[in-house]
C-alpha cells in the first residue's frame, strides 16, 4: 500500500503547489526550529504555517523543493532521511514531565532502521492523564505507565520501550503493508497486545478536546512568567505571527501544538504578552467567534468543491464546526462537527442541507443554518 502522507522528502501535489509536512515530536518546538520553520515558509512556500491535527506543521505552495529539504535538514528538522515521515508522536500538551519520554522514544525510533517502515498515518501517543495526545485514535500509546494499542488498554504497563516492541509487533502483522493504522487490521491489533503478553481491553480515553484559550501565572512570589495558550485562526499562522510567539518563548522552553491549531507559549514573561498576541490576529480567548471554528485548506486542494476557508464561520446552534471542502473532512479535529461542502454553495451538517453564499462574515448567520 503506497504511503500517501507527505513528509520532507515525498511532497503532495496541490492545487496551490506542492505540500510538505514536517513531524515534530511531542508537537514541541523550540525556538531555533520554529523560526527556521517561518523562513522556510517565507522563502518557499505561500507565507504560512498550517498546524495539523497531529500537532505537525505543513508548508504550502512549494517552490524550490530541492533547497527545502536541504535547508530543513541544516535547520535540525529532518534528522533522518529514512525515518521523515515515521515520527509521528503526539503528548499532552501541558505536560512538562512528557519532555524526556518524548526525546527517549524519538531517539529510538531514529535509531531503529525497521521503524521507517512505519507508515505516515502511525500515531504515538503520550499522555499523562491531562489529555490532548490523540489518545483514543492512536496506534500505540501509554497513559502515564500503561501501554494502549490502537486506543484500547493492553493489560500491560508500559514505556518507550514496549512502545517500540508492540510498533515492531505492528509491522510484522502488516502495518505499513497491507494497511496504514492498527485499527485496519481485522482483528483489531488483538495479535500484537498478545504478542507482547496483554489483551485489548476498553477504550482508554474519550476523544480529546481543545485547549481552553487563555494564560495561567502568578506575579505574587517573584514569579513573573505564565503559558499562554493562543489558537491559529483556521489553523493557520502567518509568518509574522510566527516569529512574534519565538520572540515571547521563554527560554529553554518549547512551543507545544495541540488539536484545533492551538499553540501553547511558555512566556517570559506576563507582561504585554497577551495583548501582543492578540493584536497580531491570534485567538487568545474564547469569546473570539472563531474560537470554535475550524476549516481544511480549501480550494488550496484539488479535491475541494468550495472555498472554506472564505465559508468558516461560527453556526447557531453548533458548538464547534469544522469547515471541510469535501467528504474526507481532512483535519476534523475529535471535539468538532463536520460542516462538509456539497458544491460552491451547499453545505451539509448533521445530514441537514443549507445554503451558504460566502457573503461577508457576521457573528449572527442564524438564518444560514437549519
Amino acid at each position: 500500500m503506497p504511503d500517501a502522507c507527505p513528509g520532507l522528502l515525498a511532497l503532495h501535489p496541490a492545487r496551490d503547489g506542492q505540500v510538505a509536512r514536517i513531524r515534530l515530536p511531542g508537537g514541541y518546538v523550540t525556538g531555533p526550529h520554529w523560526r527556521a520553520l517561518a523562513g522556510l515558509a517565507r522563502d518557499l512556500g505561500d507565507g504560512h504555517l498550517d498546524l495539523t491535527s497531529r500537532g505537525n506543521v505543513q508548508l504550502r505552495g512549494l517552490r524550490d523543493t530541492a533547497g527545502l529539504s536541504e535547508r530543513a535538514a541544516e535547520a535540525g528538522l529532518l534528522p533522518s532521511a529514512a525515518h521523515d515521515r515515521a515520527r509521528n508522536i503526539m503528548a499532552s500538551p501541558l505536560a512538562d514531565r512528557l519532555r524526556p519520554l518524548v526525546a527517549e522514544l524519538d531517539a529510538a525510533l531514529l535509531a531503529d532502521t525497521g521503524m521507517a517502515l512505519l507508515p505516515g498515518r502511525f500515531l504515538f501517543s503520550l499522555d499523562d492523564g491531562t489529555g490532548g495526545a490523540g489518545l483514543a485514535g492512536c496506534d500505540v500509546g501509554l497513559l502515564g505507565q500503561q501501554l494502549v494499542i490502537a486506543g484500547r488498554t493492553a493489560g500491560l504497563p508500559g514505556d518507550a520501550a514496549t512502545a517500540m516492541a508492540a510498533a515492531r509487533a505492528a509491522i510484522a502483522c502488516g502495518v505499513g503493508g497491507s494497511v496504514s493504522r492498527i485499527g485496519d487490521l481485522p482483528d483489531g491489533g488483538a495479535a500484537i497486545a498478545a504478542a507482547l503478553g496483554g489483551s485489548l481491553g476498553a477504550p482508554a480515553a474519550g476523544p480529546d478536546t481543545r485547549l481552553p484559550l487563555g494564560s495561567s501565572g502568578s506575579r505574587g512570589t517573584g514569579n513573573t512568567s505564565a503559558t499562554m495558550v493562543v489558537g491559529a485562526r483556521l489553523g493557520r499562522l502567518t509568518v509574522g505571527q510566527a516569529g512574534l510567539i519565538a520572540d515571547l518563548l521563554r527560554p529553554g522552553e518549547v512551543i507545544r501544538l495541540g488539536i484545533a491549531g492551538r499553540i501553547v507559549i511558555p512566556l517570559a514573561s506576563l507582561d504585554g504578552g497577551q495583548d501582543r498576541l492578540g493584536a497580531a490576529g491570534l485567538l487568545v480567548n474564547g469569546d473570539d467567534p472563531l474560537a470554535s471554528v475550524t476549516a481544511c485548506s480549501g480550494m488550496a486542494c484539488h479535491r475541494s468543491v468550495a472555498d472554506v476557508r472564505v465559508a468558516a464561520r461560527p453556526l447557531a446552534g453548533h458548538a464547534r464546526t469544522h469547515w471541510a471542502g469535501c467528504a474526507r473532512q481532512c483535519g476534523l479535529p475529535p471535539d468538532a462537527e463536520a460542516v462538509v461542502a456539497v458544491d460552491a454553495s451547499r453545505y451539509l451538517v448533521r445530514g441537514e442541507l443549507f445554503f451558504h453564499d460566502h457573503g461577508p462574515w457576521s457573528a449572527n448567520i442564524a438564518d444560514q443554518v437549519p
